[in-house]
C-alpha cells in the first residue's frame, strides 16, 4: 500500500517537473523567435491599468532608438508626438480596455523625437481560464501613410490599384467616422454579459467625469446616475436584455459627475443574443452616450419665456384695467374733497383715500414694468418704476461685504423703450459693478434722475442733443480702470476683447442697448477708485418734468378740449374736471366717435386728450387722423398701461404729453396748461388770447349729453 502511493507521487512529480521544463523551453523558443524577427515587438501587462511594457525585442530598439532599460516599465505614451492622430490612439486605448485585437496606422515618434509612420497590430494572450494577461504589439515602419503593401508578383497590377483603391475607401471612411464622433463627442460603451465586464471610450469618460486610471464598471457607472433617475435607467436595461426583449432602449436621465456638476445624458444600446426563444442570452451591448445639458437648458429657458410672456401678458392687462378704476376713485376723491368740511371725519377718510389710491399708483406702476416683459417693440414707460423692481430682484444677489446705496427720482420723463432690455441693461450695470468689488467689497451706488443739456453734448459713445433725458448711473469702488483702457472702451473691436475679466464684463451688452434707444453711454474711472458708469436716454418730446408744488393752485382756462376714453366713469370725471377747470369739454367714449365730431369743426378744439388703448381704433390712430386735418393740435395720451407698441414717428411727433393713469387733478390741470402752451402761437393767429373765454359750443352740449347713463 505505502509502495503504491510512493509510486504514484514520484509519477506526478515526474509529469509537472516536464510540464514546467517544457513550458520554459517554450518560452525560451518564442522569445528566441520574437528577439530573432525583423518585425518590432512589444509586450505589455494588461493586468496593470497603465499597460507598462515588460518587454521589447531588438528590432524595436533599433527603430525607436531607446535602450531597453529606457522602456521597460514605461507607457507606450513614450511613442506619442504633436502629430499623432487623436483617433487612433482612441481605438488602441478601447481595445486595451476591451482586450480587443485591433489594428491601426498612425505616427509615432523616436528617441531623437523624428516621426515615423508604423502599422500596429495589437493581439491579446490569454491564460487558460481565458483572461487576458497581456497584449503583443506587432509594428512595421511604413514609407508613407498612403503606401499599400505590395502583392506577389502573380497578382496582376489591377488587383493592386483595387485593393489600394479599397484601402484607401476605408480610411476615409473610418476618418470620417471619427471626425463625427469627435465633432458630436458621442461616447461609446461595450458591455460584455459573459464575464462581466465594461468598456469606455475616452469621451465618456469625459463626460461622465471618470478618470483613465479609474477601472470601468457598471456598478460604478449606476453610482453616478442620479438617485431619482437610477431605478428607471436599471428598468429600463433590465427589459432590454430580456430574453422577451428586442435588445434596444433609449434612455434619458440625469448624471451627477464626481467634480460636482449634474448633466443630462441620451443613452442608446442595442444588445446582442445568443441562442432562440426562452433560451436566449445576452452576450454584448454596444451603445452611445451624448451630453445633452445644453439642448435641456434651452428648452428649460423656452419653457420659462413662454411662460413669463403668458404672464407678463396677464399681469399688464390686469394692470390696465386698475388703473381705470383708480383714475376714478382718485379723481372723484379729490373733486369730493373741498366740498367737505375740514373738520369733518369725512373729510379725513377721504384723505386717507387718496392717499392710498397713490401709493397703489406706484404699486401699479411696478408691476407694468414687469409686463412690459416682450421683445416686440418698444412704448413709452416711467424707468423709475422699472428700476425699482430690477433693484427688488437684484438686492438678495448682493453680497454682504458690498454696502448697496439706491437713490431713485420719485417721478422721471416718460421715455421710449424696450422694457426687457431695460431690465437687462440694469442687470448688467449691477453685476458689472459687483463683479469689479467681489475681491475688496465696497459700495454699490445706483442714482436714477432727470437731466437737461441746454447744448449738444459729444460723449465717447455717441452725441446727445440737446433737451432731456433719464440719467442712469452705477458707482462701484472697486478696482478701477486706467484713463488708456477707458478710451478704448469704445472701439468696436475691443468691446467684445478688452473688457474681460472683473472690469467692463457686460458693457458690450448695455452700449448696445443703449445706443439702440438714441442714447449715449459715460465711463468714469481710477486706478483704487472705482468706475461710475452713466447712461442717457432721451426722455419722450414734451415730457419736461414739472416743477410746480402739489400746493399750487389749480391752473384753469376756457378753451374747447376734446376728451376720449372707452370706460364710462374715466369719461364722466373728465366731464366734471375739465368743467370745474372752466374749460368746455366734449366728450366721447370711441374713437370713431371723436373723429366724427372733430371732422365737423377741426378748429373748434384746441386740445386732444385720449387714451391709447381703446377698440376698434386706439388713441394712436385717433390722433394722427386729427393731425392730418389740424397739423398744429395739441395731444396728450393717458394710458392705464406702459403703452401700445410701435408708436408712429407721425404720432409721436405731435405728442405734447404722456400722462399715465391713474392721474391727479394737479397733474392733469398743468398738463394741459403746457400742452396749451404749445399751441400760443395758433390761438394768436385766431385773435384769441390763451386765457380768453369763449362762446359755448352746441357741438360740445350734445356730445357731452351723450355720454350719461345708457340703457
Amino acid at each position: 500500500m505505502t509502495a503504491g502511493l510512493f509510486l504514484g507521487l514520484l509519477l506526478f512529480l515526474s509529469f509537472f517537473l516536464w510540464m514546467v521544463i517544457r513550458q520554459r523551453q517554450e518560452n525560451v523558443l518564442n522569445s528566441t523567435v520574437i528577439a530573432a524577427t525583423n518585425c518590432s515587438v512589444l509586450v505589455t501587462d494588461a493586468t496593470s491599468s497603465h499597460h507598462p511594457i515588460v518587454y521589447v525585442n531588438p528590432a524595436f530598439l533599433l527603430l525607436t532608438g531607446y535602450a531597453e532599460q529606457e522602456v521597460i516599465g514605461q507607457r507606450t505614451s513614450i511613442l506619442i508626438g504633436p502629430d499623432t492622430d487623436r483617433t487612433s490612439m482612441e481605438k488602441l486605448a478601447m481595445a486595451l480596455q476591451g482586450g480587443w485585437a485591433c489594428r491601426v496606422r498612425l505616427c509615432h515618434y523616436r528617441k531623437n523625437s523624428t516621426s515615423f509612420w508604423n502599422d500596429v497590430s495589437l493581439s491579446p494572450v490569454k491564460d487558460r481560464l481565458g483572461r487576458v494577461t497581456s497584449m503583443v504589439w506587432a509594428m512595421s515602419e511604413v514609407t508613407q501613410p498612403e503606401a499599400v503593401i505590395k502583392a506577389p508578383d502573380r497578382i496582376q497590377d489591377e488587383d493592386i490599384i483595387a485593393r489600394g483603391q479599397a484601402e484607401q475607401a476605408l480610411r476615409d471612411s473610418e476618418m470620417r467616422l471619427d471626425l463625427a464622433v469627435q465633432i458630436g463627442q458621442v461616447g461609446f460603451f461595450e458591455f460584455d454579459h459573459r464575464t462581466d465586464s465594461l468598456s469606455c471610450s475616452p469621451i465618456l469618460r469625459d463626460i461622465c467625469g471618470v478618470g483613465t486610471d479609474e477601472p470601468a464598471s457598471w456598478q460604478r457607472y449606476l453610482e453616478l446616475v442620479h438617485p431619482d433617475d437610477r431605478n428607471r435607467v436599471i428598468s429600463m436595461v433590465q427589459r432590454a436584455c430580456a430574453a422577451t426583449g428586442n435588445g434596444q432602449y433609449e434612455v434619458e436621465y440625469r448624471l451627477v459627475r464626481p467634480d460636482g456638476p449634474m448633466r443630462h445624458i441620451s443613452l442608446r444600446s442595442l444588445t446582442s443574443f445568443d441562442g432562440d426563444g426562452s433560451s436566449r442570452q445576452p452576450i454584448r451591448t454596444l451603445g452611445t452616450v451624448v451630453d445633452v445639458t445644453d439642448r435641456k437648458n434651452v428648452e428649460v429657458r423656452r419653457r420659462e419665456s413662454a411662460s413669463m410672456e403668458a404672464i407678463s401678458t396677464f399681469a399688464g392687462g390686469i394692470a390696465h384695467e386698475l388703473n381705470n378704476s383708480l383714475t376714478a376713485i382718485l379723481g372723484f376723491s379729490e373733486l369730493a374733497l373741498p366740498l367737505i368740511p375740514t373738520e369733518s371725519k369725512a373729510h379725513r377718510h377721504i384723505r386717507q383715500v387718496i392717499a392710498a389710491t397713490k401709493k397703489s399708483r406706484e404699486l401699479i406702476q411696478q408691476l407694468l414694468a414687469f409686463g412690459g416683459q416682450n421683445d416686440h417693440g418698444r412704448c413709452p414707460l416711467l424707468l423709475h418704476s422699472l428700476a425699482k423692481e430690477s433693484l427688488k430682484f437684484l438686492r438678495p444677489t448682493i453680497p454682504l461685504w458690498v454696502e448697496f446705496r439706491a437713490q431713485i427720482a420719485q417721478a422721471t420723463n416718460p421715455i421710449s423703450a424696450n422694457a426687457v432690455q431695460m431690465h437687462e441693461m440694469i442687470f448688467n450695470l449691477v453685476h458689472n459693478a459687483l463683479r469689479a468689488m467681489q475681491k475688496t467689497g465696497g459700495i454699490l451706488d445706483v442714482q436714477l434722475q432727470n437731466r437737461q443739456f441746454v447744448t449738444d453734448q459729444i460723449m465717447p459713445s455717441g452725441r446727445l442733443l440737446a433737451g432731456w433725458y433719464v440719467c442712469l448711473s452705477v458707482q462701484d469702488t472697486g478696482e478701477g480702470m486706467d484713463p488708456d483702457r477707458v478710451s478704448r472702451l469704445f472701439t468696436s473691436s475691443l468691446m467684445s476683447q478688452d473688457v474681460s475679466g472683473s472690469q467692463g464684463t457686460g458693457l458690450t451688452v448695455v452700449h448696445g442697448i443703449v445706443t439702440a434707444h438714441g442714447g449715449a453711454l459715460a465711463v468714469e474711472s481710477q486706478i483704487g477708485a472705482g468706475t461710475t458708469v452713466s447712461v442717457y436716454l432721451p426722455a419722450l418730446p414734451g415730457c419736461a418734468p414739472s416743477v410746480t408744488q402739489v400746493s399750487d393752485p389749480l391752473p384753469h382756462g376756457h378753451e374747447c378740449i376734446l376728451f376720449v376714453d372707452d370706460e364710462h366713469s374715466v369719461v364722466r370725471l373728465g366731464r366734471e374736471v375739465l368743467e370745474s377747470l372752466g374749460y368746455y369739454s366734449v366728450v366721447c367714449r370711441t374713437a370713431a366717435e371723436a373723429l366724427e365730431v372733430f371732422q365737423v369743426e377741426p378748429k373748434r378744439f384746441d386740445l386732444l386728450i385720449t387714451d391709447r388703448t381703446m377698440p376698434e381704433m386706439s388713441g394712436n390712430c385717433l390722433a394722427r387722423e386729427c393731425r392730418r386735418l389740424r397739423p398744429d393740435l395739441p395731444v396728450i395720451f393717458c394710458s392705464g398701461s406702459n403703452g401700445v407698441h410701435h408708436l408712429d414717428d407721425t404720432c409721436s411727433q405731435g405728442v405734447t404729453e404722456c400722462l399715465p393713469k391713474p392721474f391727479t387733478l394737479h397733474e392733469l390741470a398743468y398738463a394741459i396748461r403746457r400742452a396749451l402752451g404749445q399751441s400760443s402761437a395758433y390761438l394768436e393767429s385766431r385773435g384769441v388770447a390763451a386765457n380768453s373765454g369763449r362762446e359755448p359750443s352746441r357741438i360740445s352740449i350734445e356730445v357731452s349729453d351723450a355720454v350719461g347713463p345708457r340703457g
